[in-house]
């Protein structure tokens, strides 16, 4: 079943084409990597999908046209995990997850159910923040409130989660716990697509890899067919050290290549 797809979608921002008649279509079940130089488009990407810029060509989420869909009916089928962390309020945490409860409450004034309230719980224990729920999250570290972000996302409960690079501002037990749970959306029939600059992490975990590259996708599949050490080099101008560790692949970047564009240096 297709949660996502997206065809000739192209974005222009300040007379500059981003995004450059791209074509997508996101499976359940799937977790998908989008990797890509600074300025590729990935976030871009994203922003089009929830319709928070204008683009041209067709986007569906889940069989329906989003043109014709409410910002409800959006944020039912589309969670968002955004790359700002910023938290405005000085609300406990329980609060700021229970936000992803909202797209499907009746609107207006009301507690949460019994069954709104276990999946808070539910998101804060995947996130480990749990025992963060009553500090005050402008409180909060920065890796600390990416993970209650993330909590809020979870607990939205939408068949397909958008994260914007999610890991950013973990340390390195976070970061891998964040891919396990994404991975595990994946395995129960939802699905994830991040923007990951994290080669290794998306090569560990991801099912398949979206490589952008000046607003197109240049390669598309599995981890081991789009990172390669040729493809690194054209797209990123780097050298990498290529490994295998308990069955997965593991991917080091190491320098740049010799012959790497001066803006890059």
């Amino acid at each position: 079943m297709s949660l996502l797809n997206l065809s000739g979608l192209s974005v222009s921002l300040g007379g500059a084409e981003v995004v450059k008649d791209l074509a997508l279509e996101i499976a359940a079940g799937e977790f998908v990597g989008l990797i890509g130089p600074n300025g590729a488009g990935k976030s871009t990407l994203l922003r089009a999908v929830l319709g928070s810029i204008r683009c041209e060509g067709e986007i569906s989420m889940d069989g329906r046209r989003a043109a014709d869909l409410s910002v409800g009916e959006r944020a039912r089928r589309i969670a968002y995990l955004p790359q700002d962390r910023e938290i405005a309020w000085p609300v406990a945490v329980e609060r700021v997850v229970a936000l992803g409860r909202m797209p499907h409450r009746r609107p207006g004034p009301g507690d949460l159910t019994v069954a709104d309230r276990t999946v808070v719980r539910q998101a804060m224990e995947a996130a480990d923040v749990a025992h963060l729920e009553k500090r005050r999250a402008t409180d909060l570290s920065g890796g600390e409130r990416a993970r209650v972000l993330i909590a809020r996302a979870l607990a939205q409960c939408a068949p397909l989660l958008m994260a914007d690079e999610p890991t950013a501002g973990l340390d390195p037990a976070h970061q891998i716990a964040c891919m396990r749970v994404f991975a595990d959306l994946a395995a129960n029939g939802s699905s994830v697509l991040a923007c990951l600059h994290d080669l290794g992490l998306a090569a560990r975990w991801c099912t398949r890899i979206i490589l952008m590259a000046r607003g197109r996708i240049v390669a598309d599949g599995a981890p081991r067919d789009v990172l390669t050490a040729d493809r690194l080099a054209e797209v990123y101008g780097i050298r990498a050290h290529f490994g295998e560790a308990e069955g997965g692949m593991v991917i080091q970047p190491l320098d740049l290549v010799e012959d790497v564009p001066a803006r890059l240096r």
